[in-house]
């Protein structure tokens, strides 16, 4: 049986078994690593000039919208709209206004606020014109005020109670045709204490807006119906009544033309008599057709038919 050959000692050529040579192999394995390995696998560790360029990111523009909160502001009822909408506008908000009422009126700008709805951004404004109340919710009808009585009371408690429901303009008559009232007196006081007789419009009247009021006084006691005489003798159609008899000769009925009037002297003259045949006294109202005309009152003085406006009278 041959024995293998052994080298001979310093000879660098002999080759070393078999085995020595696959166990070298697997250490080289070994060093290659688990990230040498995976390199390989996977991208094939080529050079960085051999690998795929990167993919560009996409870049994302966000936009942030801000929205500014109004500034807090008092409420606006009972004011004018046009200074409510200022207002308003000033602190930021967006303004709507509509009619506060069941109409569907446009506002304008010197309307009343009645009620308001505010939002994070806006308010919305009813309101009513100027000389009305405001409802009682909004869209409902405008409650106006009754006409309150005036009649029986003085004529300053009637200025104070119409003066809570109109501010138009308040006009006074007589409610005689023989006393005076003389509308520019009213405001001074003078006819504070004189009754008030008749009233337009009449009480329980809806007051509409700022309407007029006209009030008949009288210093004492009311006539049954306005235009009547407080003395019926200043009536140019009164008629006396009939006197009776003050024994032989006498007569009765008023005096004439020619005679002497009611409390005149013995021969005084009246030319000119009332219908009823009387003499005028001064003061008494006179026809127009007598205007401008003179004659004897039944005192025998000279009275004159003068033109004082709508009302004519005898004077001195």
């Amino acid at each position: 049986m041959n024995q293998p050959e052994r080298p001979m000692p310093g000879d660098r050529t002999a080759r070393k078994p078999y085995r020595t040579f696959r166990t070298t192999g697997k250490k080289w394995l070994q060093g290659l690593g688990a990230g040498a390995l995976m390199c390989a696998l996977v991208t094939g560790c080529g050079s960085s000039d051999d690998a795929s360029p990167a993919k560009p990111t996409p870049t994302v523009t966000v936009t942030a919208t801000v929205t500014a909160t109004p500034a807090a502001m008092t409420s606006q009822v009972d004011k004018v709209l046009g200074a409510a909408t200022g207002a308003a506008e000033r602190h930021g908000y967006r303004v709507s206004a509509h009619d506060a009422s069941d109409k569907d009126a446009a506002p304008g700008d010197d309307w009343k606020v009645c009620f308001e709805k505010v939002t994070f951004a806006a308010v919305d404004y009813g309101a009513v014109a100027a000389d009305a109340p405001c409802p009682r919710t909004d869209g409902r009808p405008i409650p106006w005020p009754p006409m309150p009585r005036a009649v029986g009371g003085t004529y300053a408690h009637a200025v104070d109670a119409v003066g809570k429901v109109t501010s138009g303009e308040i006009t006074v008559k007589a409610s005689y045709k023989d006393e005076d009232v003389d509308d520019s007196s009213s405001t001074d006081g003078t006819y504070d204490d004189w009754k008030v007789c008749f009233q337009s419009p009449s009480a329980g009247t809806r007051v509409v807006g700022d309407r007029d009021v006209t009030l008949w006084l009288t210093e004492d006691g009311c006539p049954a119906a306005k235009g009547t005489y407080k003395d019926r003798t200043n009536d140019p159609d009164y008629t006396p009544p009939a006197q009776a008899d003050a024994g032989s000769g006498g007569t009765s009925g008023g005096s004439s033309a020619g005679s002497s009037g009611t409390g005149g002297g013995a021969g005084t003259t009246c030319e000119i008599v009332s219908n009823a045949g009387n003499c005028y006294d001064a003061g008494q109202f006179c026809r127009n057709s007598d205007v401008g005309s003179s004659t004897h009152a039944a005192n025998g003085r000279m009275i004159y038919c003068r033109d004082e406006g709508s009302r004519n009278r005898w004077n001195y």
